[in-house]
């Protein structure tokens, strides 16, 4: 019988190989799947379109086929030739609302045109809607439509919510009954409990967490479909703004960081020109650093053991760092050195020490 020993004593270099190897297969596909995110953003008004002509498109095929089993043939070829028409206007309309919904959830200026943006959108979808943030593990009621604004509500915490809970936990869609054991008591008094009926939510998350939640019921079947696609609209703005909800309810603020002396206050106090400069400096420093970690793994991995990242990536964090100060951070006085930021955050994961002592540090 063979000596067991040789083989167990390779079971444990074995396995710490297959772990470093599984870390940086998946440090990789995170790196990937970020480059690929922010290309997505940049596509974003170019793609949507697209999923509208399909709700569209599915609805009327099968409200035709509908009309197809109750009328003979020549009836269903005339009526099929109206819900063409039908189909084109009706699309083109809500294709136009949403293009406008799209703009003001782009360019709001306030948590109100905000909330406002979000439920105008909803109008031709559904009977009622409501927004509500997330204050930590508490729902605030930001605004509702199509209903009596109720008096001042207190925020809801999420163990009393389940429906909204789930959300939080799965930031997936999800229909339920309008009893108080979904709503709460409290959004039970706001909405009405009717247990035959039902309502949906749909999250509005970044890449991170869900930040908002969209409230919708109605009497008649509702666009789903539709209430979902707005609902992401909603958050990959929410995210390509680099926003984070915040005690005060301020939805979205300049990334953590200010450059010394400028005086860096809310996202609001900016232009509308060094905003879309903000947003373009942030997704550069995102690809920067995901380049990396995707095409550099070995360096990135051998400068986190010696605890000198810098050392082991000078050539790539030097020529991103010259192409950051000269296309952001000397075009407007409120930048950020949002590069510096995400090496701390992604490459040395909040270690700002792993960068190493040579490291230049901020460039502002």
């Amino acid at each position: 019988m063979a000596d067991p020993q040789p083989v167990l004593a390779s079971i444990g270099p074995l396995r710490e190989a297959l772990a470093d190897l599984r870390n940086t297969a998946r440090e990789q596909m995170v790196a990937a799947w970020q480059i690929h995110l922010e290309q997505l953003q940049e596509q974003l008004a170019a793609g949507w379109p697209e999923r509208i002509a399909w709700i569209f498109d599915e609805r009327f095929r099968e409200l035709q086929a509908r009309l197809e089993e109750q009328y003979r043939v020549s009836v269903a070829e005339q009526v099929a030739a109206a819900l063409s028409d039908a189909r084109v206007t009706v699309r083109r309309d809500f294709a136009e609302q949403l293009n406008q919904s799209m703009r003001r959830l782009r360019m709001f200026e306030s948590d109100a045109q905000w909330a406002s943006a979000v439920l105008d959108a909803t109008e031709s979808l559904c009977d009622r809607a409501a927004l509500f943030t997330l204050n930590g593990l508490n729902l605030h009621l930001e605004a509702v439509r199509g209903m009596p604004r109720p008096g001042e509500i207190a925020d809801v915490p999420l163990s009393g919510a389940p429906a909204f809970a789930s959300v939080v936990a799965t930031s997936d869609a999800m229909v339920a009954l309008r009893t108080r054991g979904e709503l709460s008591d409290a959004l039970a008094g706001v909405f009405g409990e009717e247990p035959g009926l039902r309502f949906h939510l749909f999250p509005i998350a970044t890449r991170e967490c869900v930040l908002a939640i969209l409230y919708a019921d109605s009497a008649a079947p509702m666009e789903t479909s539709a209430l979902e696609l707005l609902a992401g609209i909603a958050g990959t703005v929410l995210d390509s703004l680099s926003g984070r909800a915040s005690s005060q309810a301020q939805l979205v603020r300049i990334s953590a960081g200010e450059r010394s002396g400028a005086g860096i206050g809310a996202w609001f106090d900016l232009s509308r020109e060094d905003q879309e400069l903000h947003l373009k400096a942030q997704r550069f420093a995102r690809v920067q650093v995901a380049e990396m970690r995707l095409y550099k793994s070995d360096a990135v991995k051998e400068g986190r053991a010696r605890r000198d990242l810098y050392g082991a990536l000078k050539t790539e964090i030097d020529n991103a760092r010259e192409l950051f100060q000269r296309d952001y951070l000397t075009a407007t006085p409120t930048m950020v050195d949002y590069f510096h930021l995400e090496l701390v955050r992604t490459l040395a994961n909040d270690e700002a020490e792993l960068l190493g002592r040579t490291y230049p540090g901020p460039l502002a």
